[in-house]
């Protein structure tokens, strides 16, 4: 399915990526687990542990009505049930919560992971780290790259549409995330690596073209959704952070989640979350090229962080403020030089970028939130990860305030 497992490459960026060789195992009627993991615990949930056969003194169901979060929490009450019991590896059954709380997990208690895949959702699967939410705070931690991936065909064709709609949100972003990491580099040295483009660029495009055959199931269509995300994840680990894969797109989604979590609420599935900051991310770009001019305003300190006590809480707020503080700024900036370094890529992808987003209805979704809202969480997003992107552009060059005025009106 990807021919560059196992494999070491002695890349352009300068350094040698020694690829995971991760076994992949792709086929249909797949589900009696057993025959594919041996002395393994599995981590489920009612609905996904519904979709495989599985031994049943060796799993661990999340029970309750609402769909199951990443949170530390739930991984403690995984690592709680597994104090005593002597499995060599955690198995995850679910898409990107249930993978993040299991891969973590195994990290931990110092054991293999191995996930079945149910949604080609997230790019979670091949990933090196796991996104939780920690006392409120979205980190990204150091976890389990996995050491069996068992994707059985049927179970991913037939995931819920949110799902599929999710996974088209969450490989889009691969794109605005690969505009945001050139910028950076050209402004602030940020090491770069070309491999975990090339690696993915062309099988974008296919996705980007076939989002209404994913919609409607095509085995093929979805399958290659599946595989981008599988190699997304694979970037993740061959880099060692999640730079290839997230950018000004994920801030926004972290921010959304972040918001509802201090709330007990349920957010959106993470993808669904993320085309909406590729749409955010995309516009501020076709602004940039279209040398929209934004009046200038900044933004004081004093009410952004008010703006972050609002949406978490003081002691939260007080951990981005310093974030914020020590943040990468750019001495000098050049927007036409940054336009030349960025026009190839832009021209390339931003038509069929577009499409894709609103074919699997990016409206629709910020039409749930209030318009001063998404200005907010725009603005946020800026002050929670020390990630230069082209939000920190905008916020570096005074016009922020003035571009979320202008972009929340796009909707």
């Amino acid at each position: 399915m990807i021919d560059f497992l196992g494999k070491t490459i002695q890349c352009g960026c300068g350094k040698v990526h020694k690829i995971p060789a991760i076994e992949i195992v792709c086929g249909r009627k797949l589900g009696k687990l057993s025959d594919f993991f041996d002395d393994a615990i599995f981590v489920a949930d009612q609905n996904t542990v519904l979709l495989a056969e599985i031994p049943t003194d060796d799993v661990f169901v999340f029970t309750g009505p609402e769909r199951v979060m990443a949170t530390m929490e739930n991984v403690q009450r995984v690592v709680d049930f597994l104090k005593g019991k002597n499995y060599r590896q955690i198995v995850s059954i679910g898409s990107g919560s249930l993978t993040d709380i299991a891969r973590y997990s195994a990290f931990l208690c110092k054991v293999d992971f191995s996930c079945f895949p149910t949604a080609p959702s997230v790019d979670a699967y091949t990933s090196s780290v796991a996104p939780l939410i920690v006392e409120g705070v979205k980190k990204t931690l150091d976890a389990k790259i996995p050491r069996k991936i068992l994707i059985d065909t049927d179970v991913i064709v037939n995931s819920p549409i949110d799902l599929l709609r999710a996974g088209i949100g969450d490989i889009s972003s691969k794109v605005t995330a690969r505009l945001d990491w050139v910028m950076s580099n050209f402004l602030t040295g940020e090491q770069i690596c070309d491999f975990v483009w090339d690696d993915i660029k062309d099988l974008l495009k296919l996705i980007m073209k076939d989002v209404r055959k994913i919609l409607q199931r095509d085995e093929s269509a979805v399958q290659n959704l599946m595989k981008a995300q599988l190699i997304s994840g694979l970037n993740i680990a061959i880099t060692g952070n999640s730079r290839p894969a997230s950018g000004a797109d994920h801030l926004i989604s972290h921010v959304l989640e972040m918001y509802q979590e201090c709330r007990g609420h349920l957010p959106l599935f993470h993808g669904l979350q993320v085309a909406m900051g590729t749409y955010i991310s995309l516009k501020a770009y076709d602004a940039l090229f279209q040398d929209l001019r934004f009046k200038k305003s900044q933004i004081l300190l004093k009410d952004r962080k008010k703006l972050l006590v609002d949406f978490f809480g003081q002691q939260i707020a007080n951990e981005f403020e310093k974030t914020y503080l020590n943040k990468k700024r750019v001495e000098t900036i050049n927007v036409d030089n940054i336009r030349r370094r960025l026009q190839e890529l832009y021209l390339e992808y931003r038509p069929i970028l577009e499409s894709s987003l609103l074919e699997m209805g990016v409206r629709e979704l910020f039409s749930r939130y209030d318009r001063d809202f998404v200005k907010s969480a725009i603005v946020v997003s800026t002050m929670i990860r020390n990630r230069y992107t082209i939000l920190d552009l905008y916020d570096q060059l005074d016009i922020l305030d003035d571009f979320c005025d202008w972009v929340t009106e796009q909707f």
